[in-house]
């Protein structure tokens, strides 16, 4: 038999919910209203993203609040959490959405070569000039991933290890065809490859005195020096 103190309890929760509905409905219209020119949600979203991304890349996660990325949005804390459950949770998307573009650049470079050298010397260029030009996303990803809680952070790692992956068994089948050099284990071959290329962002100067495709270029070619029984030019 439900006593009066329940029914009390149930009422009142009841109202409570409705008020919450009312609140987040009034909340989630102010959002979309934040800007002078009305935005969908996708576009506020967006722009959260980029501005977040912006903030990230030039004071570090830990010091780019909350509160910084809703007065650059001209929103209120509130209206970012409608779209996020935190600040670790818009971090974590940054990291994956540039992981997934990533990933995306790179198998449609393995779908277009057969050959494993050409494909091994595409994917690097391919991926240097992607980080070239996500340079602020690519740091974030590669330098901020740490502050993650551990349960977005394995989901973060995850992507990583795809990556890897696809490095990893081009040089398998690199080492099927005969033509990898022996005298090195293939996981540090990997690694070496794919830390050469990850920092890049961080010492090329993308209007230096050579254009950054001739730097890719080079690099690639000197990563597969690095890797290759024979030199590229004798293949």
């Amino acid at each position: 038999m439900t006593t009066t103190g329940e029914k009390i309890i149930v009422f009142l929760t009841k109202r409570s919910f409705a008020k919450f509905i009312k609140y987040f409905r009034r909340l989630a219209d102010s959002c979309r209203k934040g800007e002078h020119v009305q935005m969908g949600k996708s576009d506020l979203e967006a722009k959260i993203l980029d501005t977040a991304t912006e903030l990230f890349a030039e004071h570090g996660y830990v010091k780019a609040s909350v509160r910084d990325i809703a007065k650059l949005v001209k929103g209120s804390n509130s209206c970012l959490y409608v779209y996020f459950k935190n600040k670790d949770e818009i971090l974590f998307r940054i990291i994956t959405d540039v992981g997934s573009e990533l990933l995306d650049e790179l198998n449609k470079v393995i779908g277009k070569h057969e050959d494993p050298v050409e494909c091994l010397r595409n994917m690097i260029v391919t991926q240097i000039l992607f980080s070239i030009n996500a340079a602020k996303k690519m740091k974030i990803y590669l330098e901020e991933q740490y502050q993650l809680p551990p349960s977005l952070k394995e989901k973060a790692l995850d992507q990583h290890r795809q990556l890897y992956d696809l490095y990893y068994k081009k040089i398998c089948e690199l080492e099927d065809k005969g033509l990898l050099y022996q005298k090195i284990d293939k996981v540090v071959m990997t690694f070496g490859v794919f830390s050469n290329i990850n920092w890049v962002y961080r010492w090329l100067n993308p209007v230096g005195r050579l254009p950054v495709e001739e730097v890719a270029r080079q690099m690639a070619d000197m990563l597969l020096r690095s890797v290759l029984k024979n030199q590229p030019s004798d293949i």
